[in-house]
């Protein structure tokens, strides 16, 4: 191993650590929002291809951890949770759907959940015989006001 070599293996070592303290510090950053999850990066070793030779560290991920979080009492009636594995189904500003774990919601001008930035929450809706419809997501709605069979 030549001396290029050997510094570029050292080089792909700082590179990783980069990484690792850039992924460190949005944790930190991040660490009282809500809904945020942590991440870590993963790493690989490089090989050159043609001798099986290490070449050093790559960052191979970064991986958010999905494990439950604290659940903590609000004083929002519409504010929501989820224990276990999930995430809540919201509408972007395009249309697309997207997914979040952070819980607080309110209502909007038309009584639907939606999201600090005005994203509505989708979920599955239900029929006259309240039979759930689980073919098409909608936005859910709290019908204020109106007599309604829970």
């Amino acid at each position: 191993m030549g001396l290029s070599s050997a510094l570029s293996t050292a080089l792909t070592g700082l590179n990783a650590a980069e990484t690792t303290i850039d992924v460190v510090g949005n944790n930190i950053a991040n660490s009282n929002t809500v809904g945020f999850k942590a991440s870590e990066a993963v790493f690989a070793t490089q090989f050159l291809q043609t001798r099986s030779l290490g070449l050093g560290t790559q960052v191979a991920a970064v991986t958010p951890d999905f494990t439950q979080g604290t659940i903590e009492i609000s004083s929002s009636p519409s504010d929501l949770a989820i224990q276990g594995d999930g995430f809540f189904v919201i509408q972007g500003e395009q249309g697309e759907t997207l997914y979040t774990r952070n819980g607080i919601f309110s209502l909007n001008s038309e009584n639907q959940l939606v999201t600090v930035t005005g994203n509505r929450l989708l979920g599955f809706g239900v029929d006259e015989q309240f039979q759930v419809q689980t073919t098409t997501l909608s936005a859910l709605e709290i019908p204020l006001g109106a007599a309604a069979v829970a």
